[in-house]
């Protein structure tokens, strides 16, 4: 019997086999379930996805005072917004602060044990499932393709993140140490899980990763532990692609050997005035940014072949490329 087929009678029920000629990874973030321009689904359709990524602010359920009033209903409305061939790709998702329950929302949010219920609930955690049983929403899974182990890992950087320093849009880094973005049980679960045998990491985060140039959240406004996590990932020697989202801006980044893929928003883009104004002066840079940030609609893939190459790539709502790069393993 191949050394595969016998890891396979082994696998743990987060491993899943993928045995086409390519996986492809969709992927987005802010979608938001009153508006009714949803018509990014149809361009996604034609990209013949094997998996799809919610990469936060899945629905806008969120109040000013932090009640849930309103998140069932909008996980409700939301549902019937899902095009049925979503149903036969696998789907994965994270929150962010607008599905989590209030706007910049960190640790000390006081319904956030709530919130997970109703997020568990819509997406169809099933029991067994660690975030079933303990707290935060982050998970681990693995696709073997091509007889390569990709690992995928959801973060939380909700339920657990100290408080920020800063104004909504002036955020800034702290010098406190003893402050987290993932939380204790959460780090020593990430260092476990990165311990373990793989070919290729993909590393979801609702909030941006690479980038610093902006005053809003990110990673950066942490910086001992963007330090510490960049350590991680470097050490395993092996390609490394982060997915965010957050911003309603997207663009692809490279650091050395990590590259991050920010796909934002999917129906609620910066308004317009806003957009207009950033053409006239000068649009968001970053000293790690690969061109330039787009402030449409948008999409991310990310696509394995044979061979050994990864393509990350954002489109537009009509499915037209606006920025593409290649990484070699």
């Amino acid at each position: 019997m191949k050394l595969i087929q016998l890891l396979l009678l082994l696998l743990p029920f987060n491993f899943f086999s993928q045995s086409d000629d390519s996986f492809i990874l969709g992927m987005g973030s802010c979608l938001d379930q009153d508006s009714d321009q949803q018509e990014i689904w149809s361009s996604l359709e034609k990209e013949k996805l094997t998996e799809f990524f919610f990469l936060g602010d899945n629905i806008y359920g969120d109040t000013k005072d932090g009640s849930l009033e309103n998140m069932q209903s909008a996980y409700d409305k939301q549902s019937k917004n899902f095009p049925d061939w979503l149903n036969d790709v696998a789907v994965n998702a994270i929150w962010d602060d607008h599905d989590y329950g209030i706007n910049d929302g960190g640790g000390d949010y006081k319904s956030k044990a709530e919130a997970q219920e109703l997020f568990l609930d819509f997406w169809k955690i099933k029991e067994s499932d660690r975030r079933s049983n303990d707290e935060g929403i982050y998970f681990s899974k693995d696709v073997i393709f091509n007889n390569k182990v990709i690992k995928i890992i959801g973060l939380d950087t909700r339920y657990f993140r100290s408080p920020l320093e800063g104004g909504k849009r002036t955020r800034t880094p702290t010098q406190d140490t003893t402050k987290t973005m993932l939380g204790s049980n959460q780090w020593s679960w990430l260092e476990n899980q990165l311990s373990q045998n793989m070919d290729i990491l993909i590393l979801a985060s609702s909030v941006q990763v690479i980038a610093t140039n902006n005053g809003f959240e990110k990673w950066g406004n942490f910086p001992h532990e963007r330090q510490k996590l960049f350590e991680m990932l470097t050490k395993l020697k092996k390609p490394v692609v982060m997915l965010s989202g957050d911003r309603h801006k997207a663009g692809l980044y490279k650091m050395g050997d990590l590259y991050e893929i920010t796909s934002s928003s999917m129906n609620k883009p910066l308004p317009k005035w806003l957009s207009l104004y950033w053409d006239s002066t000068q649009k968001e840079t970053d000293e790690f940014l690969v061109g330039e940030m787009f402030y449409e609609p948008n999409y991310g893939i990310l696509k394995i072949e044979d061979g050994n190459n990864i393509e990350l790539e954002l489109k537009n709502k009509e499915g037209e490329s606006l920025n593409k790069i290649t990484i070699t393993f």
